[in-house]
């Protein structure tokens, strides 16, 4: 009789869960560890288990980036993984130690909490991984995501611009609406697409941007020269540069197979 796999998940929100639902739909036994003692894992978890100590193959660090520092920091574990936004910090605690693979698959939602995982989340999606490990590698695949090898300071420089910086837009323009008591009758669909990041919660980004912040720098203030540019002058250039962007963004999500706009 073959034994089931074990992978033990901290934090079990919108990441964690999801990996939990889908890691169980193939088979995989999954405890979880959450501070939240009211927390009821559905489908996402067959247990819940009281410190990172338990037996399991593989742990994955699904908590805000801070917590799972001091996890990491902490725990014991044969191997553990990471799914946070940001891999340099994690592997500066963890610099020589095999038993860490810093991941981050390049999925999610606005959404936040158990409520919101599906077992979905990750089909597809490049999930991003600073070192090789099959176990790992097979968590992913089996979350229906598809591996990509980086190394972490490559990575979290990219994701600054790519991913990071389009959180910081969305959430500066919905709070400037709100400081300015926009009249939400001229809110239309394009507003509504803009700001689906700025529902993302700030126990989740803080961390984030605080790790990734030196990378951050350099973008941001581009983006207001370019802004301040667009209004002040002629935003011809800046269109056309937007829309070759866009064409190459859905040549490929088009040869992936991808839907057009990502959930």
């Amino acid at each position: 009789m073959t034994t089931s796999r074990r992978a033990l998940i901290a934090g079990l929100g919108l990441i964690g869960g999801s990996i939990g639902i889908a890691l169980r739909r193939r088979g995989w036994h999954v405890a979880f560890f959450d501070t939240d003692r009211d927390l009821v894992p559905g489908e996402a978890a067959d247990e819940r288990v009281e410190s990172l100590d338990a037996a399991a193959d593989v742990v994955i660090l699904a908590t805000p980036l801070d917590v799972a520092i001091a996890l990491l920091a902490s725990s014991r574990a044969p191997l553990i993984t990471s799914v946070c936004s940001v891999m340099s910090p994690l592997r500066d605690v963890a610099i020589d130690d095999a038993r860490f693979v810093a991941g981050h698959p390049l999925a999610g939602s606005q959404e936040h909490g158990i409520s919101a995982a599906r077992g979905d989340l990750f089909d597809c999606a490049t999930w991003f991984i600073d070192r090789d490990n099959p176990l790992v590698r097979q968590v992913i695949a089996d979350c229906g995501a598809r591996v990509e090898l980086v190394e972490a300071g490559e990575h979290d420089r990219a994701v600054a611009l790519t991913s990071h910086l389009p959180q910081i837009l969305s959430t500066a323009l919905a709070a400037l609406l709100h400081d300015q008591n926009v009249d939400l009758r001229f809110a239309g669909p394009g507003l509504q697409t803009f700001l689906r990041l700025a529902g993302s919660d700030a126990s989740v980004w803080s961390p984030i941007l605080a790790a990734n912040r030196e990378n951050l720098r350099p973008h941001a203030d581009a983006i207001q020269r370019l802004v301040q540019e667009m209004v002040d002058g002629d935003p011809a250039s800046a269109f056309a540069k937007a829309n070759q962007l866009f064409e190459r963004l859905s040549s490929l999500r088009s040869r992936e197979n991808l839907p057009p706009h990502p959930p």
